[in-house]
C-alpha cells in the first residue's frame, strides 16, 4: 500500500478516536510526557535517538500535543546550549515580513529601488520582496558571499544579475541579503530586534536562549539565528497552530497558509523562506513542512500528526548513507493509533 494512502488512513483513525490530546501550551518552562500517553511508540522513537547519535547530531527533540515526549542531547550540548540555526533563520525572516506586509509597510509588490533606489545594477531595483522570498530574484549567486565582510555593499551594490527576476529559481543568499535593508528602511527596525518585539518574547523565548548575527549594521536575513533546541520548539509550536500562542494571534494565519504553500512553479517544493511537502519529497505526510538549515539544524512540522521534530548540530553530517528524511520518517512512524 502507497505510504502516502497509509498516512492519509492514519489520521483519519486518529481523529475518529479522539487520539489527538489537547495541546498543552508551555508557560516558562515545557510540560513533559511518556511517549505512550501522547499516542507514541517509545521503541520507535529509540531508532530515532539511534539515527541522531550516529549522524553527528547534538540535539532531537519531539513535540506531540505541545507536550515535549523526547529529548536527546549529545556530546557537551545541553538544554541551554545555542546552535546557529543557519538558513532556518529564514523562516524567521519569512515570519517578520508577513508581520511587516500585515502592518501596512510593506507589500510583495514593493522593489527594491523602492526603498534602495541606488542600488546597482539598475535592473536589480526591480526585484520584488515576493521574488526575494521565493529565490527568484535573479540576483548573482556567489559561492563565496558568506566569507564576505561586506556582503551587504556586496548584494547592493557590486552584485550582478545573472537573470531577469522572477525567471529562475535559484537558492541564493547573495540575492536574499537585500531583504535586510529593504526590511529596515520599510519598518524602521532591523529584522531580529523587530522579531524579538513581535514573536520571540510573546511566545516565552528569552534573551538568553537566542541571539542573531549581525554585519555592517544590518541582521544577516538568511543565517543570523542562535538558539536553543527548545526555542525552535516553541517556534514550531506557533506555526503548527496557525500562528496562535495560546489564545493570541502573533503571525497571521494566511501568511503562514501562504509562505508555506509553493510560491511559484519553478520549484514547488519551496514557499516564501519554507519547504513544504507538496511534492512528496520526504515519506512522511504530505501536510508536512520545515525550516531547513546547513547541517540540518532544523524545524520539522506535522499538523496532520500534531507533531514537531528539531534536530540541531554544529558539525557537518557524515556523507555515506545521510537523508535528514530518515529522521523524519523514523519520528513520524513512531506515531501510533493507541493512545491519546
Amino acid at each position: 500500500m502507497p505510504r502516502q494512502l497509509i498516512w492519509s488512513l492514519l489520521v483519519v483513525v486518529l481523529c475518529l478516536r479522539g487520539a489527538f490530546a489537547q495541546t498543552v501550551w508551555p508557560g516558562e518552562d515545557w510540560e513533559t510526557a511518556t511517549p505512550v500517553s501522547q499516542g507514541m511508540d517509545a521503541a520507535g522513537l529509540e531508532k530515532a535517538k539511534a539515527w541522531l547519535e550516529s549522524h553527528n547530531s547534538k540535539s532531537g527533540v519531539v513535540i506531540r500535543h505541545g507536550r515535549v515526549v523526547a529529548e536527546w542531547y549529545f556530546g557537551d550540548a545541553n538544554r541551554q546550549t545555542k546552535f546557529a540555526a543557519y538558513s532556518t533563520s529564514k523562516s524567521l525572516s519569512s515570519m517578520a515580513t508577513g508581520l511587516a506586509i500585515a502592518d501596512g509597510k510593506l507589500a510583495l509588490d514593493h522593489t527594491v529601488g523602492k526603498y534602495i533606489p541606488d542600488a546597482s545594477p539598475e535592473s536589480k531595483r526591480a526585484v520584488t520582496v515576493k521574488q526575494l522570498l521565493s529565490m527568484t530574484s535573479g540576483v548573482h549567486n556567489n559561492p563565496e558571499f558568506g566569507q564576505r565582510q561586506d556582503f551587504f555593499s556586496y548584494a547592493l551594490k557590486t552584485a550582478p544579475m545573472d537573470h531577469e527576476p522572477g525567471s529562475k529559481w535559484d537558492y541564493n543568499n547573495t540575492g536574499l541579503a537585500l531583504l535586510s535593508p529593504v526590511f529596515q528602511k520599510a519598518t524602521g527596525k532591523q529584522i531580529d530586534e523587530f522579531l524579538n518585539e513581535r514573536v520571540f518574547r510573546p511566545i516565552g523565548i528569552r534573551s538568553d536562549d537566542l541571539t542573531w548575527d549581525r554585519r555592517e549594521g544590518f541582521a544577516l536575513p538568511y543565517s543570523g539565528c542562535h538558539t536553543t533546541a527548545r526555542s525552535l520548539g516553541r517556534i514550531g509550536l506557533m506555526v503548527l497552530h496557525h500562528g496562535k500562542w495560546n489564545d493570541k494571534q502573533i503571525v497571521p494565519a494566511d501568511w503562514l497558509k501562504e509562505s508555506i504553500a509553493p510560491s511559484q512553479e519553478l520549484n514547488k517544493s519551496y514557499g516564501y523562506l519554507w519547504w513544504n511537502n507538496s511534492t512528496n519529497k520526504w515519506p512522511v505526510p504530505k501536510d508536512a513542512f520545515a525550516a531547513l538549515g546547513r547541517w540540518d539544524n532544523n524545524i520539522f512540522v506535522a499538523p496532520s500528526l500534531d507533531l514537531i521534530v528539531i534536530r540541531q548540530s554544529d558539525v557537518a553530517p557524515p556523507a555515506k548513507d545521510y537523508r535528514i528524511a530518515d529522521y523524519f520518517q523514523l519520528v513520524c512512524d513512531a506515531v501510533t493509533v493507541e493512545g491519546k
